[in-house]
């Protein structure tokens, strides 16, 4: 008779995180308990909620609790509501008949009593794990093949929290959703940082879960396939029921920003406050950092300088003048009609040829992995198409680092002052790169004004991505 049994119970699903499906477990083993007249050890009842044991990679705490009281001899014997609820895999029962090897320990459930000592009863447990990892195969199986409809339908897959832009159907638009993931996607293209576009969203609404935007919950969203009407599914990707958010065409634009910036700089950046940190350099090419400056008898302003220690060519330089003076050169060029002309000569954009690639790449790739039901499909020319699509991708990419300033700048061809200054300074910073390579020189005139013979100003050509800024 066990002397100390212990009640193991396991939920593999509560969406709502409800511990009452456990609790019955528990309630009905305690029952089995006293039917047995095994004494329950308090100390030893291990919950497991919302946790799977089909998965060999999911932590199970209870479980690995249980095992752990077992092998130190704190228990004699288990009680579950069904063996399925305890092992679901042959590894599984390995390891707890490892574990409770020569230990005399009992399992009971609803459905009779075994002892993990007896070799008839371990061969019994080993075909019911068998069968139950058999059950979850085809359980796996179907729930994939209903996935793949879905997808092919055009339907979202899965469940979980309501989308950001839709309701918790998650297949219908929530306009007013909408029209900010729309705004949130211009401001970025537009060269806001995403600080400033987090900061933003923050005055404007908040997560479906109710907080704070946050930059990887703003990248998740933007990166989601949904918001350009795809559902993506085993690598291809399929029309979805509703209207897109965005073009497809944008979407691969900020993709492609997105990972642009995350190699540029590893994060996602804080919002700007000068116009020119960073974008401005001096001759030795170190990007050029804020300070106050001023002193005794004199006004306190703000400069840029070369924060480098002992670099040769240290400039400093008033931020209000530098600035004013940089902008009017800006928007001189934005309203000139010969840079207007080449502005709008060509367009470079290859973005939907992009994305149209990137799914040509998919559907071999997938074709590549069916080779085992698809005999008459010759590995070698597949293969070879994958290696195609990297190389026209990769040359693509390239491309679209010009084209991206070409369309930044297309947005404020022409652009007057007054609508300029209303521009965020992330924005107008953004701008000012795609625009001009600047080198601010040390300068041999003293006392006040501005000396614009000290500043080298040179136009990048528009096939030219430029220089990354620096934040």
């Amino acid at each position: 008779m066990p002397q100390n049994a212990g009640i193991y119970c396991r939920l593999s699903y509560a969406p709502d995180g409800s511990l009452e499906k456990v609790e019955r477990q528990e309630a009905d083993a305690r029952r089995v308990a006293d039917r047995l007249a095994w004494p329950i050890s308090e100390r030893h009842v291990f919950h497991d909620n919302n946790r799977s044991a089909w998965q060999r990679g999911r932590k199970r705490p209870g479980w690995d609790a249980m095992l752990a009281a077992i092998d130190a001899g704190e228990m004699d014997a288990i009680i579950v509501y069904h063996g399925d609820r305890l092992i679901r895999q042959p590894y599984d029962l390995e390891t707890l008949l490892n574990i409770s090897d020569s230990k005399g320990v009992r399992l009971a459930s609803v459905s009779g009593v075994r002892n993990l000592d007896s070799p008839d009863d371990r061969f019994i447990l080993r075909i019911e794990a068998a069968q139950a990892c058999r059950a979850s195969d085809d359980t796996s199986r179907r729930v994939r093949r209903g996935w793949e409809a879905r997808a092919r339908a055009g339907r979202p897959i899965g469940g979980g929290k309501r989308a950001f832009g839709f309701e918790p159907d998650n297949e219908t638009r929530r306009e007013s959703e909408c029209a900010i993931l729309a705004e949130a996607a211009e401001r970025l293209l537009a060269g806001q940082t995403e600080g400033g576009v987090l900061r933003w969203m923050d005055t404007v609404c908040t997560t479906t879960q109710g907080n704070q935007w946050v930059g990887k919950a703003l990248k998740n969203l933007m990166m989601a396939p949904r918001v350009a009407g795809l559902i993506h599914y085993q690598g291809v990707y399929y029309k979805a029921t509703w209207d897109p958010i965005i073009s497809p065409e944008t979407w691969e634009d900020l993709k492609l920003l997105f990972q642009q910036r995350s190699e540029e700089f590893g994060y996602a950046g804080r919002e700007r406050k000068h116009l020119l940190s960073g974008v401005a350099r001096c001759p030795s090419g170190h990007g050029l950092r804020s300070k106050p400056a001023g002193g005794r008898n004199r006004p306190t302003t703000r400069i840029y300088w070369c924060a480098v220690r002992k670099c040769p060519t240290s400039v400093g330089r008033d931020m209000e003048l530098l600035d004013a003076y940089v902008e009017g050169r800006v928007l001189a060029l934005l309203n000139d009609e010969k840079f207007l002309a080449e502005l709008h000569a060509a367009d470079p954009s290859v973005a939907k040829e992009l994305a149209q690639l990137e799914r040509r790449k998919a559907d071999a790739a997938r074709q590549l992995e069916e080779l085992v039901d698809n005999p008459d499909v010759d590995a070698g020319i597949v293969a070879r198409s994958l290696a195609g699509f990297e190389r026209k991708i990769r040359k693509l990419r390239d491309q679209a680092e010009a084209s991206d300033r070409r369309r930044l700048l297309r947005r404020f061809a022409g652009i007057e002052r007054e609508a300029w200054e209303d521009l965020s300074v992330d924005v107008r910073s953004s701008v000012v790169a795609a625009t001009y390579r600047i080198t601010v020189k040390p300068t041999t005139r003293r006392g006040p004004g501005f000396d614009p013979s000290a500043v080298d100003m040179v136009r990048l050509p528009l096939d030219d991505p430029g220089p990354a800024p620096v934040s």
